[in-house]
């Protein structure tokens, strides 16, 4: 026990020497020890150009805001912000939302910042049916007027300039599509990312139902 206790002494006098204060707006650990923003500092904001902590050297976290590659490049920590499984279908025949998700204000908000969004569903394999992207009003329609079983879409959207938004993506349905977004966007508010569907023959439910989406920040 003498040890254990020496042990965790050890680690609480490395910790404090390497996180000094909350004065500076070091990194703290929350209840399941993970990294958070230390509330009592301005200088870390999410998504701002000193907001995202970084590892220095020797893996320890430094006011770099980046991660090494192990060469002379950086790369900002990227992870899931959206994930829903709930699956959800047309109603009649009118275009209906599918899954849909907010993107925070300023997530884009430099260029080059990037997401990648993936969904995938069913359809009755009947029914002619329409299904859309939307990136905020931008609407790419990337499969229409045919039944399907099963579709998979991966996307990704990128900023290219301010309130300009690109990118490209890949349905996997009855036969592969190519497809391309290009969006002007104001990335300093929120942007609606969603699918629509809709059944064109007639006007039944769940013609074409959204089983998943998984939306990305990538850097």
């Amino acid at each position: 026990m003498s040890l254990i206790i020496d042990s965790l002494a050890k680690l609480a006098e490395k910790f404090s020497q390497k996180y000094p204060g909350e004065a500076s707006g070091v990194a703290t650990l929350d209840g399941s020890s993970k990294v958070v923003e230390d509330p009592g500092s301005a200088a870390y904001t999410k998504g701002g150009a000193s907001g995202i902590l970084g590892l220095d050297a020797n893996s320890r976290i430094a006011a770099d805001q980046a991660f090494s590659t192990g060469g002379s490049d950086t790369h900002k920590a990227m992870g899931v912000i959206d994930y829903q499984d709930t699956t959800v279908g047309n109603v009649g025949s009118g275009e209906d939302d599918l899954m849909s998700y907010t993107l925070p204000a300023n997530t884009l908000n430099s260029d080059g910042k990037a997401i990648r969004v993936t969904a995938w569903g069913t359809g009755n394999g009947v029914d002619n049916i329409n299904l859309r992207f939307h990136f905020g009003s931008d609407i790419t329609a990337f499969h229409g007027a045919s039944p399907i079983i099963q579709w998979m879409v991966i996307l990704i959207v990128a900023r290219s300039a301010t309130s300009v938004q690109k990118g490209s993506g890949l349905l996997q349905a009855s036969n592969p599509v190519a497809l391309n977004i290009n969006a002007t966007e104001d990335e300093t508010s929120g942007i609606v990312v969603k699918f629509t569907g809709q059944n064109l023959s007639d006007t039944s439910d769940n013609a074409v139902q959204q089983a998943g989406m998984m939306i990305e920040v990538l850097n």
